[in-house]
């Protein structure tokens, strides 16, 4: 059975040779490098196009060298205790992918997963497939994925938005939902160089997540190294964020040697299963 909906009329597409197809007879084409765009012509207008091609190969170079992978090993730390295995083969899915890293590399231990990425970009999408063979990426938005109602056993979201009320919907019971986000400090050394005045990371989604009937947030982490970037890297480090849009040709240019502060907050929610409450 497929996981993926239609995104017009929200019925199971399967593949069929280079294709989905619903029951009703919408099709969407798999692209040569693997992916397929499922954001329908009406909709097009109404989203951004992304991340383009030179923020996606910054960030693709910048996170190949593990920079981020201690993200990848706090996830696993946080979650694997908590997977409920009921299915032959556990679907994850990430929202808002960008290049595709964190999916690919996550979660290697499993074998019997089922990796999914969407992402507006299209250039992001096109990336990760071309990446990952294995995988199953899909041009859409974070807040109308392509998927069908309770089937997915991990929802990742690093850095990137998205709507609760979706993610639950996307969610098995017991499924759980690992939400990153910047917080502090973070790239304080990068925004010094933009801003006069620096002003700390903040976010309300553990509130949001608190006061959503849906999901319990049963773990939480907060990350903070510093990392000594080249010139080179640090560049990509810039370019991978809006910050980039703030620096002048000759301030890269001039970028040295500099130590930078990571600080992240990893939180893991479950869906509440109801069946389990009465």
């Amino acid at each position: 059975m497929s996981i993926v909906r239609c995104p017009n009329c929200k019925r199971e597409l399967q593949k069929n040779g280079n294709t989905y197809v619903c029951h009703l007879g919408h099709s969407f084409d798999i692209s040569k490098e693997g992916y397929s765009n499922l954001i329908l012509a009406n909709q097009k207008k109404k989203l951004s196009s992304g991340d383009n091609k030179m923020m996606i190969r910054s960030r693709e170079a910048f996170l190949s060298q593990g920079y981020y992978d201690f993200i990848i090993d706090a996830i696993e730390s946080l979650t694997l205790p908590n997977l409920i295995f009921e299915k032959d083969k556990i679907n994850v899915l990430d929202l808002g992918c960008g290049s595709g890293y964190y999916i690919r590399n996550i979660y290697r231990k499993i074998e019997s997963i089922q990796r999914f990425g969407i992402d507006v970009s299209k250039n992001a999408i096109t990336h990760s497939a071309k990446k990952d063979r294995q995988g199953e990426y899909f041009v859409s938005s974070n807040f109308n994925s392509p998927f069908l109602n309770n089937t997915l056993d991990i929802v990742l979201n690093i850095f990137a938005p998205c709507q609760l009320n979706e993610v639950s919907r996307l969610l098995r019971p017991d499924g759980l939902y690992v939400k990153v986000i910047p917080i502090n400090e973070h790239m304080k050394e990068v925004a010094d160089m933009v801003y006069k005045k620096f002003s700390s990371h903040s976010s309300t989604i553990e509130s949001d997540i608190e006061a959503n009937n849906n999901l319990n947030i049963i773990a939480t982490q907060d990350i903070n190294q510093s990392i000594v970037l080249n010139s080179e890297n640090l560049k990509r480090l810039i370019s991978m964020t809006p910050y980039y849009y703030k620096f002048t040709d000759d301030q890269l240019s001039q970028l040295g040697e500099m130590s930078i502060t990571t600080s992240f907050r990893i939180i893991v929610a479950q869906k509440v299963d109801v069946s389990k409450a009465h």
